[in-house]
């Protein structure tokens, strides 16, 4: 008998959020900052009950995990951004089928140089590999753990 849905989705949940732990543990001792005895990311276990995303502990993304074989792109990011909108927060959605990678959805920004400065930028839906999102992560990570060192401590190259 095949998986139950919910453990499989739970699976990949954990999946995620063990590998966002590492990337803030490795930017915390980057930064000679203590790691924490409790994961930062975690499963939102009150999702039913209250609504939001997946993971909370995600540094102003509203993650959504799909582990599903029949991909629907379109109704999960519709989902994944009324959670951002309403958490305030900027929509993430990683899912994979069997025994392939990870796949990652993010808003880009596409520049249109003959335009006015008004009109140079658009807000496109992008695809981008699960490896670009997690140095995506370590970056804003790096940056808002930056701002919790003394000022003699930052170091500016991270960010450079």
């Amino acid at each position: 008998m095949g998986i139950n849905v919910r453990t499989k989705g739970a699976g990949g949940e954990r999946q995620i959020a063990d590998d966002l732990n590492l990337v803030i543990n490795m930017a915390r001792l980057k930064l000679g900052l203590p790691v924490p005895a409790t994961p930062t990311v975690q499963r939102n276990q009150q999702q039913s009950a209250v609504g939001g995303c997946d993971l909370i502990g995600t540094f102003g993304l509203a993650i959504e995990v799909k582990r599903q074989e029949n991909l629907s792109i379109g109704s999960w990011w519709k989902q994944c951004v009324a959670s951002a909108t309403t958490l305030g927060e900027i929509p993430v959605l990683l899912f994979r089928q069997n025994n392939l990678k990870w796949r990652c959805i993010v808003w880009t920004q596409l520049e249109l140089p003959s335009r006015p400065p008004s009109a140079r930028f658009a807000l496109v839906r992008s695809e981008i590999s699960y490896d670009d999102f997690k140095a995506y992560f370590a970056r804003i990570v790096e940056y808002e753990l930056s701002s919790q060192l003394p000022v003699s401590s930052k170091n500016q190259s991270l960010f450079e």
